[in-house]
């Protein structure tokens, strides 16, 4: 058992006794044979361990913001993790080249394409990395707690898996499509949330 396994272990005993169980729907939508891009809503501290609970036992190898990475301590805990940092407003080519590595290693590949939870901007990041990696894009909503108090109370977080975005090997990914699969993403994280609770409501601000 590594690192990351152990982690989620905990992580998942943890969340199940102070959340209770996560609501999940979608699992269907999941492609079955290779590694692919997660881009998932991110809207509360606890997403990224949502999304590694519900995947476990598959390893999702995530962008994090590189502030994190300035204390020795946890920048270790994290890479053990299979966390790298990113610097949201220029991702670098060596990250995006990182980022797919981490896909040919048999990882997925989770990003929260907005970049931060202050923000519900799709940037450009994630199609992108579709384009030098050719995997599938699978979007995810997640209606977190947004507090702790929330989170202490049970009220459960609520997934909801989309179809894949595939990767056309017939499109040229230009600008235009970039920005076509940006848009595809935003349309996707809508619907799910539909699907979820339409009353759900998120103010980044």
């Amino acid at each position: 058992m590594n690192f990351y396994q152990l982690a989620i272990r905990i992580v998942r005993h943890i969340f199940f006794l102070f959340n209770g169980p996560t609501q999940v729907q979608g699992l269907e939508n999941l492609p079955k044979e290779e590694p692919y891009i997660i881009a998932a809503t991110h809207r509360s501290l606890y997403d990224p361990f949502y999304l590694a609970i519900v995947w476990a036992p598959e390893e999702i190898s995530f962008m994090a913001k590189n502030s994190l990475f300035k204390w020795k301590w946890l920048g270790y805990l994290l890479t053990k993790a299979h966390v790298f940092p990113v610097n949201r407003e220029k991702p670098s080519p060596k990250t995006l080249k990182f980022a797919v590595k981490q896909l040919e290693q048999g990882f997925h590949l989770g990003i929260f394409p907005s970049g931060t939870r202050h923000s519900t901007e799709i940037k450009s990041g994630t199609a992108f990395i579709q384009r030098l990696s050719k995997k599938a894009i699978v979007p995810v909503a997640i209606q977190p707690p947004l507090t702790k108090w929330q989170f202490l109370k049970r009220q459960p977080a609520k997934i909801a898996i989309g179809p894949a975005i595939n990767y056309d090997p017939q499109a040229t990914y230009d600008k235009a499509k970039l920005e076509q699969i940006d848009q595809s993403i935003a349309n996707a994280f809508d619907e799910l949330d539909q699907k979820i609770d339409p009353q759900f409501h998120y103010d980044p601000k």
